[in-house]
């Protein structure tokens, strides 16, 4: 079996259906979805760093959604809201600024690009002055989607993009500098596969593997991101995409975020209308060494990247995993210290 075989994937006959089947009402609403008002701070750029930043409680309310202001994402439960985060302005904007500021100093030839909810417009003239250039959007999203999908708008970029989440901002640089290694070594994308949810659904559930981490990939080839996103959504909206997997006639597994616009879903785009096309460009795969939830799930997918490309590669990072029976004794470290010692030259 492979990857095709048990995960659905959105080729290029679901295109052709969505361009001959949906109608112009239909097209009205996608566009909705990714348009984007103005572009603050316009630069020119080789490299683009990509980030999406909008907010919305884990529980929208019944009636209109109150105005979002600075006090209201410092602290959204004394407001009467809950999020992921219980300080959004400190968890997700703040990180931005600070992130943007670093690229600013070290990479000033590399844009940090950020997909904006238009009901954060307020914060405008601090990206501005932290560096950003910001794409102002038309939509505020509509839950978690499609605002953590704005930040693959990057990819129609015609040079290299890496995409990244707001939180992680203060660190990107690194993940930069994957980006423009894995172009010079003639490969289009790197990326990080894992599997996502409790400890439970981690160990060995399909439902929740990811071969795309959505806030650590990067490319360094263009792709229509736009008109595929619409397609992908348009064909989940009329059910034309399976959102189970298939571990045989008997077996069928509803996947994790396969559902608009639940959490997950922009990885679960990556998944079924991105990995299929990026896996025949060459992909470096990072590994973290004591990674123990990618299991065969993780083999069916590196079978199926090095059968696109044969140029494809892994990368194991960070410090290998030790088990306790395999650690010496300190006194057995000392002792063979002090050999090494007692053998040096003189």
């Amino acid at each position: 079996m492979s990857w095709t075989d048990i995960f659905p994937h959105f080729d290029d006959d679901d295109l052709a259906v969505f361009d001959e089947a949906s109608t112009n009402e239909d097209r009205e609403k996608l566009a909705e979805l990714f348009q984007v008002v103005e572009v603050i701070n316009p630069r020119l750029a080789e490299h683009v760093v990509s980030a999406s930043l909008f907010w919305k409680p884990t529980d929208p309310p019944r009636g209109p959604m109150p105005p979002v202001t600075r006090e209201l994402l410092q602290d959204p439960a004394a407001h009467g809201f809950e999020g992921r985060q219980s300080n959004p302005w400190k968890h997700y904007v703040e990180p931005l600024f600070a992130g943007a500021r670093i690229l600013a100093e070290k990479r000033p030839d590399v844009v940090f690009r950020v997909y904006l909810a238009n009901d954060l417009a307020f914060v405008i003239s601090e990206l501005v002055e932290a560096g950003c250039e910001v794409y102002l959007m038309e939509s505020s999203s509509i839950g978690m989607q499609p605002g953590m999908m704005w930040r693959f708008l990057a990819l129609e970029h015609q040079g290299l993009v890496t995409v990244t989440d707001s939180d992680r901002a203060q660190d990107v640089i690194h993940d930069v500098e994957r980006t423009e290694r894995v172009a010079e070594a003639g490969l289009s994308h790197w990326r990080v596969a894992y599997t996502c949810g409790q400890e439970a659904a981690r160990q060995a559930l399909p439902t929740h593997y990811r071969p795309v981490l959505a806030c650590q990939f990067g490319s360094a080839k263009a792709y229509p991101m736009k008109y595929l996103m619409s397609a992908f959504i348009w064909s989940c909206w009329h059910g034309k995409i399976s959102t189970e997997l298939g571990l045989g006639p008997e077996r069928r597994m509803v996947i994790m975020g396969s559902h608009w616009p639940d959490y997950g879903f922009d990885e679960w785009f990556l998944q079924t209308a991105f990995f299929p096309r990026m896996a025949f460009h060459g992909v470096l795969s990072f590994v973290p060494w004591g990674d123990r939830s990618l299991n065969q799930w993780f083999a069916l997918d590196i079978e199926y990247c090095t059968w696109a490309n044969l140029r494809s590669e892994i990368f194991y990072h960070g410090d290998p995993v030790v088990h306790k029976e395999d650690v010496p004794d300190p006194i057995e470290i000392r002792i063979e210290a002090n050999l090494a010692e007692n053998l040096q030259p003189a």
